[in-house]
Order: structure tokens, then sequence, then C-alpha cells
């Protein structure tokens, strides 16, 4: 379990960050709220599972790290409390005849998000009592937002979210109450997380229209600024704990492989007008063969310094070599078909 958790919390925090960033170059008037939603996501949760990941193949990590765990977790309480805030926005917007008069229940939710920040600032003193004091306006939330989601689940854009944070609360609920008497109960935070990758998938899915092929380039530039995240992530997070060299090789990967190739691709296919349908399904591949050696050298990067175990070495080498395979896959098909456009585009009529 301990090695499935590894492998679980990089391959998260990788995708909701690309995710996120993906969602903020996406011309839609949801883009900009939905963006911010995924990556502070992302962001917050990789304050608690950065220290978790280094935890679990450290010799006495838990104990080493306590103060930097308890602080992620203080950290990620903060930034999920703006994600459901967040959400209960765009659910405003998606459904603004959910409500006749929408000013009491605004006045009841941005009053338990102020009482939720309040709280979990107070306990910052590591007070269980006001942990768990702090989770009542959190869960008061998550009701308001479950019973307008269900109001509206008839509309597209809503639709199926109603049970992926009915979910997410169903799992987060029992860690709350009995995590300090039941260790193992901590088990549950994984389908939760399971619950928040439905909950950004769906509204990505929202946002994102038909695939075009400007998309290579979105794709591109979502690669370029998440190697220049990657590397100021290498340079700060290496203040306070010793990365591998595959950390170090994020950055240039991610401009290389992710910016430059599919930037070179979009710049020969611009204007030739070929068949959208024939380039999605190769991209999909090549971006799906980047997220795996992303994540691989982001886990490799934190792991190699403490000398993890030969089970997680060798799943580091498989999901590595995977990547590697779909991505070379992938950027053969697309050169296959950046040729196969442009011979049509050339041949006389």
């Amino acid at each position: 379990m301990q090695v499935f958790e590894l492998f679980f919390d990089s391959l998260y925090l990788s995708l909701v960050l690309f995710i996120g960033i993906r969602m903020l170059l996406i011309k839609d008037k949801s883009a900009p709220l939905l963006g911010a939603m995924t990556l502070l996501l992302g962001l917050g949760d990789s304050f608690h599972l950065i220290p978790r990941i280094i935890s679990q193949v450290m010799d006495s990590g838990f104990d080493l790290n306590q103060g930097a765990l308890f602080l992620g977790t203080r950290v990620s309480a903060l930034t999920m409390s703006v994600f459901y805030l967040l959400l209960y926005l765009y659910i405003r917007r998606e459904n603004p005849q959910g409500q006749k008069n929408w000013k009491p229940l605004n006045l009841f939710y941005y009053g338990c998000f102020l009482v939720r920040i309040l709280t979990v600032f107070l306990s910052f003193k590591q007070s269980q009592t006001m942990d768990l004091i702090s989770n009542i306006p959190f869960v008061l939330m998550g009701l308001v937002d479950l019973v307008l989601l269900w109001q509206g689940r008839n509309k597209a854009s809503l639709g199926h979210l109603a049970i992926y944070v009915f979910f997410s609360f169903f799992f987060y609920i029992p860690v709350v109450l009995f995590k300090n008497t039941y260790p193992l109960i901590g088990m549950l935070m994984m389908p939760k997380t399971v619950m928040y990758v439905l909950i950004v998938l769906k509204l990505y899915k929202n946002i994102k229209k038909d695939f075009v092929e400007k998309d290579i380039m979105d794709f591109a530039l979502s690669y370029l600024f998440l190697g220049i995240f990657a590397g100021a992530l290498y340079r700060e997070l290496g203040k306070v704990y010793p990365l591998g060299s595959y950390f170090a090789r994020l950055h240039p990967h991610l401009i290389v492989l992710g910016f430059l190739i599919l930037s070179i691709f979009y710049l020969l296919l611009r204007g030739k007008n070929p068949a959208q349908d024939s380039l999605e399904r190769p991209l999909r591949i090549f971006n799906f063969g980047i997220y795996l050696t992303f994540s691989s050298f982001f886990l490799h990067g934190l792991v190699d310094p403490y000398d993890p175990s030969s089970l997680v070495r060798a799943c580091l080498v498989g999901m590595s070599g995977l990547g590697h395979i779909l991505l070379s896959l992938g950027l053969v098909l697309l050169s296959l078909k950046a040729l196969r456009s442009l011979e049509e585009r050339e041949r006389p009529a």
C-alpha cells in the first residue's frame, strides 16, 4: 500500500497542476475561475503530499517531518475552503435560477467560509478540538454545494458533480472523526482524492471545445508554464529537502519535449488544414507519454536521496519506460500525420 500511495500521490499532483494550467489557456468565460480552482487544489495539496511522499521512504520520516506534515494539512485546509467557495460561484453562474433570492444563501455561505478560515488559523496551535470545529463550517459549505448541484443535476455542465462532491465528503468525514483513534482510516483520503480528480475532469470537459489546430499550441504553452514552475519548485524545495537529479531534469524535459516540439508541429501545420480528428489521437498519446514521464521524474527526484526499496525503483523504471514508449509513439504518429497533411496540401489538383 505504501508503494501504491507514492505513485498515486505523484500522479495526482502532476495531473491537477497540468490541467489547471491548461484550463487557464482555454478561451471560455469560466476558464479563469475553473483554472484557479484546479491550481489551488494541486498547489494546496502539494504542501502536505510532498512531505508525505518523502516521509514514506525516509527513516523515521513521519516523526522527523511532523512539523512539515502538520503545516501542509493546514495549508491544504485553507486552499480547499477557497476551492469550494469558487465551486459555489461556478454553480451560481451555471444555474442562476437555482434560487429565487441568492442573498440569504450568500450571507450564510460567506459566513461559513469566514468561520472556516478563522478556525483553521486557530488550529495552527495543533489543537485537535479546534481542528474538529474548523470542519463544521467546511461540511456546511459542502452541503450547500451538494444541494445546489443536485438541484441543477439536469444541466449538462453540472451533471454528476453532485455525486462526486457527496462521495468526497463521504470519505472525508470518517477521517476527520476517527483518524486519531484508527490511523488506518486515513486510507479513505485516496478515494476522496479520486473524487476531486473526477470533479476536475468534469469541469475541464465543460470548457474544453472540440479539438482544433490551436490546441497544439495551447498544450505547448501549458508545458512551458509547467516547466517554468518545475524549475522554480526544484530551486525552492531543494532548500528544504535533498532532491535527486531527476527533479532537475523536469524543467528542460518539459520545455524541450512539451513546448518546443509541439510548437514546431504547430508551425508546420498552421494553415495546412489537416483533418482535426487525425491529429487529436496522436496528440493524446503524446500528452499521456509526457504525463507519465513527468510524474516518474517528479517522484524519482523526491525519493532517490533516501534509497527507496527495489520495488519502488522497479515501478519507477516501468512507469518511466511506458511514458517514453507512449511519447515516442505519439511523436512518430504526429510526424506521419503532419507529413501526410503537407503532401496532400502540396499535391496538384
